[in-house]
């Protein structure tokens, strides 16, 4: 069963992990304060499912990235029934755990995970492919070279051994409630074969977070424009970012809210201008959910930029492991 996935862009251009003044770009947008109808639905679950690994998934939808043969250990916060696609497991009963072993080929499947009060979990199990050591491309796409050493000795920072098959076939794969795979999509010319990328769950998993926190907010919206998500060696080198850039390894992204569509950060301070200072109040938002004591937040990289004539104001997030700041305006 191959996997392959809708290529999803912005025309937007990424830039580095440095700070950047920028100016200010177009007319002010109005800033959404109100109440909408229906009211935003953070698509959380009852009842949480666990891997081996510490991610804790608790929410309507995800996908997970896993190895051709890997055993894949899951487990629920309370017996669940766990259904994979239209085949029962452990023979329809309520169990906390759960030892799905993925095949060989590439593609995706579905687990479906229900609670004893009726709520589901749908949860894609996305089976990747190797790239060969060495290689700097997989059929046909150009990966490039990554670092020989992962940075600071960090095992996040190794070079990915595999990566999902991105195609034309299934549309629009969620990653959760409020983000789509093609999202974070590497904007390089794509070729006549499919496209590959890597992408973080731990990452995603944040955004969600982030997300609901701006909804409380008051800023009302049901996603995140996504600049830039994940970038090959080889794109990320011809911008002339550093080789350790966090989106090289799938693990950050460039984010900010656009309800009117005009391609821009809205004006989320509501000073009617358009400018750093609306990726200055999203900083802040997120900085004030990592001072709350959450561990995560204060493990990951977070950096503010202002619009320059290529982009609008936006903000960067990453799950890099430990506490980095930089373009405090």
């Amino acid at each position: 069963m191959s996997a392959w996935f809708l290529l999803a862009t912005t025309a937007l251009t990424p830039v580095s992990d440095a700070a950047d003044d920028g100016i200010v770009v177009g007319a002010a947008s109005p800033v959404i304060v109100e109440d909408f109808n229906p009211p935003y639905d953070p698509g959380r679950t009852g009842f949480t499912v666990s891997t081996a690994s510490g991610l804790e998934i608790g929410l309507e939808r995800f996908t997970l990235f896993v190895r051709p043969g890997e055993q894949l250990d899951l487990t629920a916060n309370e017996p669940v029934r766990w259904r994979h696609e239209a085949e029962e497991l452990a023979e329809g009963e309520a169990q906390l755990a759960l030892d799905w072993h993925a095949p060989d080929d590439p593609g995706r499947h579905e687990l479906i995970v229900t609670s004893e009060s009726g709520e589901e979990m749908h949860l894609n199990l996305v089976v990747m492919r190797r790239r060969e050591a060495g290689d700097e491309q997989i059929n046909g796409y150009r990966i490039g070279e990554y670092p020989a050493e992962p940075y600071r000795g960090q095992e996040n920072y190794r070079a990915p051994e595999y990566f999902v098959e991105v195609g034309e076939g299934i549309e629009d794969l969620p990653l959760s409630p409020h983000f789509t795979l093609g999202q974070f999509l590497c904007k390089q010319e794509v070729g006549e074969g499919p496209a590959y990328l890597v992408v973080s769950e731990r990452l995603v998993l944040k955004l969600e977070n982030i997300l609901e926190a701006v909804n409380e907010r008051g800023w009302r919206t049901d996603g995140f424009t996504v600049m830039s998500g994940y970038r090959t060696p080889a794109y990320n080198a011809g911008l002339g970012n550093g080789r350790n850039s966090r989106h090289i390894y799938g693990g950050a992204a460039d984010i900010f809210i656009d309800t009117d569509g005009n391609g821009v950060m809205d004006d989320l301070n509501g000073d009617g201008v358009l400018d750093r200072q609306d990726a200055a109040v999203l900083y802040d938002l997120v900085e004030g959910m990592a001072a709350s004591g959450n561990e995560d937040w204060q493990a990951g990289g977070l950096g503010e930029y202002g619009p320059n004539s290529h982009h609008g104001a936006f903000v960067h997030v990453d799950e890099r492991g430990w506490r980095a700041r930089w373009g405090r305006s």
